[in-house]
């Protein structure tokens, strides 16, 4: 039974709209365009494994839990964990293409390319983030009295991933292995009955939150005023959006949106800070109108301090800004 479904990336959005807001001549450009080809590989390799299981079933009661966040004595992330009576397997998906080779001294994974060529920088080990996911979910589970085996796995998501060297002790399988792996694992003692299975799913359920790595800007060592300012045009991606009577007029295109400013605040959030006050939100939306702002800030679900000039307001939880369906009042 499928118990939580992946959720918003937030790491890859905002590294994309940190992207987009700034310069083409800027030097951090190209270092995140590459970050975000990798993290797109990587939803594009989890949304395989989700495939999977949709289309697959087991003989036995189970719960697939995807893109999991918890913290333990340390925060720690799983991109699918499958839960039955008997075991978990924490299945930690990869979606590179090449030659792989797990070295161990120090743990990394080399890969060479079709060209022979050897990636200059090799990736994190993913032998370590299963032992150290696999640690932290036992030790979780310990402080709730839960003792069960935790089964980890590698699972590349294209059978253009070609391991030459594999990993010392961790299984790695393609994603269409995973149905036959699982199903072949030891089902000799039952450690939770179906009521406690349920039980352990719904704990991690209440305690899973979701990575927001917010502010960008900060992460990243940018400074806000390095960014292009602007309303985003949701048709052509310009931020040439200018206020009218009929609500944002795209400069550039001619698109007509009358809820533009939402997502540019929501940018603000996401890229500069936490919270927001009127002048800032004039500067970042290129509008003179002080009037204007504040009705923008106040239409929207932001907790206020201060009155008057002297009012900030801040984001709430980053879940109920994917769902904003404010509005100002367009006279």
């Amino acid at each position: 039974m499928l118990i939580k479904k992946r959720t918003t990336n937030y790491k890859y959005l905002g590294m994309q709209m940190l992207y987009e807001r700034l310069p083409n001549d800027h030097a951090m450009k190209s270092i995140i365009n590459s970050k975000l080809k990798a993290a797109e590989a990587g939803i594009i390799g989890e949304a395989t494994v989700e495939n999977v299981f949709e289309k697959h079933d087991f003989p036995f009661n189970y719960n697939i839990l995807h893109d999991v966040n918890l913290t333990s004595n340390g925060k720690f992330q799983i991109d699918t964990l499958f839960i039955c009576q008997y075991f978990i397997v924490i299945l930690e998906c990869k979606n590179i293409v090449g030659k792989m080779y797990f070295e161990s001294n120090p743990p990394c994974l080399k890969r060479e390319l079709d060209s022979g060529k050897e990636d200059p920088i090799p990736f994190r080990s993913p032998e370590m983030q299963v032992d150290r996911s696999t640690y932290l979910l036992r030790e979780w589970l310990n402080k709730r009295g839960i003792n069960i085996p935790i089964v980890g796995v590698i699972i590349f998501s294209s059978t253009k991933s070609i391991v030459k060297k594999a990993p010392n002790h961790t299984a790695v399988i393609y994603a269409s292995n995973i149905p036959v792996y699982i199903r072949k694992l030891q089902r000799q003692k039952e450690y939770l009955t179906v009521a406690q299975m349920k039980e352990v799913s719904e704990k991690i359920m209440q305690h899973d939150h979701p990575y927001i790595p917010y502010p960008m800007c900060k992460k990243w060592g940018i400074e806000p005023a390095e960014l292009i300012k602007g309303v985003k045009c949701n048709k052509c991606g310009r931020f040439e959006m200018v206020k009218k009577s009929n609500g944002w007029n795209c400069s550039v295109c001619g698109n007509i949106d009358r809820l533009a400013h939402l997502f540019t605040v929501h940018e603000w959030f996401a890229l500069v800070s936490h919270k927001i006050t009127n002048k800032e939100c004039r500067n970042f939306l290129c509008i003179e109108s002080h009037q204007l702002a504040s009705r923008i800030l106040n239409s929207m679900n932001l907790s206020r301090k201060g009155k008057s000039k002297n009012t900030t307001h801040y984001i709430l939880e980053w879940e109920k800004l994917d769902n904003w369906k404010g509005g100002i009042d367009e006279k």
